[in-house]
């Protein structure tokens, strides 16, 4: 017999890849708990709104979005630049799973959830990405020169006006796509290297 964690993380569970297939506003607490094969009254003992339910999943998919990434940074047998291509992976990853659709459907049917998301974003970037920039520019991977907390500031802008629904629907690419670019741009430049402005 399920104890309350097990029954609690299939819902939870049930919900993200229905909210992530469907979108938020699209899916009923009806068809979820059909979906698991329990009572929609079973459901509400855990999460007593479906408001509950997709700010559950969002604190859910950011934890462990969060001890990844953690995990990544702190593992001190990856070099560096490996480090870097992994961390890239995996939020790319995780970036894709956030479809257009869902993004806006967030951002428009429940902006507190998105804000959340977005208020975790800025945290991860200063507080993680700042690692991973001392950490290059100690080994001598990048630059001395140019100051960290300008990087990041950059970076944080770049992210939070490009990786947002208005943008996103301007531009022929998944964010991931996106992601992926900024990232080549911001770490690699945009001169090939026959290129020289010096």
């Amino acid at each position: 017999m399920e104890n309350e964690i097990e029954i609690k993380n299939r819902i939870l569970n049930t919900a993200s890849e229905q909210f992530l297939k469907h979108g938020f506003t699209k899916v009923t607490v009806d068809e979820i708990a059909s979906k698991i094969g329990m009572s929609k009254k079973t459901i509400y003992k855990y999460y007593p709104s479906k408001d509950d339910l997709i700010r559950a999943v969002t604190n859910a998919t950011l934890s462990e979005i969060d001890s990844g990434y953690r995990s990544i940074v702190e593992d001190s047998d990856l070099e560096f630049v490996e480090k870097l291509r992994k961390l890239m992976t995996y939020l790319g990853l995780h970036l894709s799973k956030l479809s257009r659709p869902i993004i806006e459907d967030l951002e428009r049917n429940a902006p507190h959830i998105w804000e959340n998301i977005s208020a975790y974003r800025t945290k991860m970037i200063h507080e993680n990405f700042g690692t991973l920039i001392r950490q290059g520019r100690d080994r001598g991977i990048f630059r001395d020169d140019i100051d960290e907390h300008l990087v990041m500031l950059i970076y944080a802008n770049v992210i939070e006006h490009i990786i947002n629904p208005e943008t996103l629907s301007q531009l022929p690419l998944t964010a991931t796509q996106v992601y992926e670019s900024i990232i080549k741009v911001i770490f690699e430049g945009i001169l090939t290297d026959k290129a020289n402005l010096v």
